[in-house]
């Protein structure tokens, strides 16, 4: 992974086009066309951009009009960006709604979008009780990830993996978050990728104020260049906040009122940054079935780094991440990209980079919440004629949001143009090759390991706690994960 993300990195300085087709995992593709010289045709090459990227689908592909009911979630973000849209001369919209008026075209099919309820325990609810009915009113669901994977273990949903039209290897779909999100690895029972633009936007990002970078520690292209040499670790990270630290106010305390690295509240930074260090919290038995791997030297020393992030050597003090980051009192938020919507009242420049990874054995992974973005399944209740027009439209929508909604909007929430080299276009393009989550987090709402870092050490009173914390908590976790798996091995998922 480590190799092939600086791989795609030297692809895009060397393109001067990031985000082209040399993204997540894609090699970079051209087409040949016929030019003269003399009395012999030359090929001539075209490069193949994100936006001209091919799919796999048929061309003749026509389901006569097929109306495909789609369930979508009702929370004000997913209802916005994962379902319906109008052209309302707002770029993102816009491109949303004519995706999906050119796979309707495109496959001769209608959407009959249906909006869920708007709350986090009450859409799952819904999706439930339509599942457990056996109704056969809609044909894809739009749900928050870590729910599609706690329904998905039951036998609700169609495996994707090998149903027809459905080309995970495309650049389109988030492979390693769906390696994750999966009980047996042999299936997808559900998939996210560029068709639900919430997942994207639970990817990592640290955003930092260049300026204040400048004046303390000199050119930013420093901290730039050690992402790109795999050098941004905790260790490093921890160091620049160490050294940003200044009593503003000469009190002699530090708090709100005064320049640190970052700042936290209880749920956001702990757990975000714990599922995005790159350690591996599971392994995979002989027949693919998770094992959990969270008690490791790794994550005892992650452990202890994050006590020290939160409660030592001045790097941070509670309190709100953002007002502090625009009022420049923070040198770093620890967010995700969706961030990037809060902070249209700075007045400084900042900069984006992936969050700090452990240590340099492994790998960047942008996962802070991309758990509760979302994804589609296919229940196995579908009306059984329209199943294969709902696979074709899950690829064609995923694959023409890759194309036109995920740029679009990129230049508007982060002012970053495919087609611009510069750096910060580069970082973002590393987080989006690096979207993952780990299992535990995944499997959060199943096996309740989500958390288990913040449990262990926010409000700590010294380093150390997690060993007695997961002493305490052992056998509940491997309790829970091997009931999980007794249950669904006992379940007839083979038709599925």
């Amino acid at each position: 992974m480590q190799k092939r993300i600086l791989a795609m990195l030297l692809c895009a300085l060397m393109t001067s086009s990031v985000l082209t087709a040399c993204g997540n995992g894609a090699s970079a593709e051209t087409e040949t066309t016929g030019t003269v010289s003399g009395t012999e045709t030359e090929p001539a090459e075209t490069e193949v951009t994100r936006a001209t990227t091919p799919d796999t689908l048929p061309d003749d592909l026509d389901f006569e009009g097929t109306t495909l009911n789609i369930y979508y979630f009702g929370h004000e973000t997913s209802a916005q960006y994962d379902g319906p849209a109008e052209l309302t001369g707002d770029v993102v919209m816009d491109a949303l709604y004519n995706r999906n008026l050119s796979v309707e075209d495109r496959l001769n099919v209608k959407f009959n979008w249906v909006k869920g309820s708007d709350g986090w325990e009450s859409y799952p609810a819904e999706v439930m009780t339509l599942l457990q009915s056996g109704a056969s009113d809609f044909d894809i669901y739009i749900e928050e990830n870590s729910r599609l994977f706690q329904q998905s273990i039951q036998g609700y949903f169609f495996d994707l993996m090998t149903k027809p039209y459905i080309d995970l290897d495309q650049p389109w779909w988030y492979n390693d978050l769906m390696e994750e999100s999966s009980l047996d690895n042999s299936k997808r029972y559900f998939l996210t990728g560029d068709i639900c633009l919430t997942t994207l936007f639970g990817a990592s990002a640290t955003f930092f104020n260049k300026e204040l970078f400048i004046n303390y520690f000199g050119d930013e292209n420093a901290l730039y260049e050690q992402v790109m040499d795999g050098a941004w670790t905790m260790d490093t990270f921890m160091e620049y906040c160490r050294q940003i630290a200044t009593d503003l106010n000469g009190d002699g305390a530090y708090d709100t009122n005064d320049l640190l690295g970052f700042r936290y509240e209880q749920w956001g930074i702990p757990n975000y940054m714990s599922m995005s260090t790159g350690i591996e919290y599971s392994t995979r038995d002989s027949d693919g079935f998770p094992v959990l791997n969270i008690y490791n030297e790794q994550s005892l020393t992650w452990a202890d780094t994050l006590y020290k992030l939160l409660y030592t050597d001045n790097m941070a003090v509670q309190g709100d991440k953002i007002a502090t980051f625009e009022d420049e009192k923070s040198l770093f938020l620890l967010g995700q990209l969706s961030t990037s919507h809060e902070l249209r009242n700075t007045n400084f420049g900042f900069g984006i980079v992936p969050y700090p990874k452990l240590d340099e054995t492994v790998e960047y992974t942008s996962s802070a919440a991309t758990a509760n973005g979302c994804g589609v399944a296919v229940p196995v209740s579908a009306s059984s004629d329209k199943l294969d027009a709902a696979y074709a439209a899950i690829e064609a929508l995923c694959a023409q949001a890759y194309r036109t909604v995920t740029p679009a909007w990129y230049e508007t929430a982060l002012k970053i143009k495919y087609s611009d080299d510069a750096i910060d276009a580069q970082m973002v393009d590393l987080i989006y090759e690096t979207i993952g989550s780990p299992f535990i987090m995944m499997a959060d709402k199943a096996i309740g390991t989500g958390s288990v870092f913040t449990y262990a050490v926010y409000g700590a009173a010294s380093e150390g706690t997690f060993t007695s914390y997961w002493e305490k908590n052992e056998n509940k976790f491997l309790t829970s994960l091997a009931k999980t798996i007794e249950d669904y091995k006992a379940l007839d998922v083979s038709g599925n």
